[in-house]
């Protein structure tokens, strides 16, 4: 074996390594019990509480969510304006990504605990829709997956740069936070139930 095959074996090998410690650790702080985190404080304690995500987009917290329509992988159309009067979460995301791959089940969890109509989840990606819909219907997600496909978003949404990436919206319409990075069901839950200052 020449020193190049070598050199390449030890690189798959370290990433390998790499990206199995960081979905296990993930996997760990998702675990944490629900007494860890902060619920029904202010938006300022849950975000000084975070451990898995960050603060994306700062400039677009307390501004006015703008609007867009997609249509869902089973055709439904969802226009962001039509959700006013309920909170809702859109997550960027793709089914390679293993970060976004562990927040599915706390999606789902979320999805159970919230009404239809206090909560609308809307997970967008770049992937085509007949694979979004055999990944969806495999893993179980029982809330809105969205190809964005040809679809052009508007400023922030079109920002967005890694993944997964969430918008926390409130029932006024108001972008409340944007997180990059897996927010825990804990996170999500305290983050919709805490005021925004």
């Amino acid at each position: 074996m020449d020193k190049r095959t070598r050199m390449r074996r030890i690189a798959v090998i370290v990433v390998g390594t790499a990206a199995v410690s960081m979905v296990g650790a993930f996997a760990i702080v998702s675990n944490q019990p629900a007494e860890s985190r902060i619920a029904g404080g202010s938006l300022d304690e849950v975000i000084e509480s975070r451990d898995t995500w960050d603060v994306a987009l700062p400039e677009w917290s307390g501004r006015a969510a703008p609007d867009f329509t997609v249509t869902d992988v089973d055709g439904v159309e969802h226009k962001l304006s039509d959700y006013r009067g309920r909170n809702v979460l859109l997550v960027f995301w793709a089914t390679w990504c293993p970060a976004c791959n562990v927040e599915i089940p706390h999606l789902i969890e979320l999805r159970r605990e919230y009404k239809q109509d206090d909560l609308a989840i809307l997970a967008l990606s770049n992937e085509t829709a007949r694979h979004l819909k055999s990944f969806g219907d495999t893993k179980g997600i029982n809330y809105s997956v969205v190809p964005i496909g040809a679809s052009v978003l508007p400023q922030p949404y079109a920002g967005v740069r890694s993944i997964p990436t969430s918008f926390f919206i409130d029932k006024n319409g108001t972008i409340k936070l944007a997180a990059v990075g897996l927010v825990s069901l804990e996170d999500s839950r305290a983050i919709l139930q805490a005021e925004q200052q």
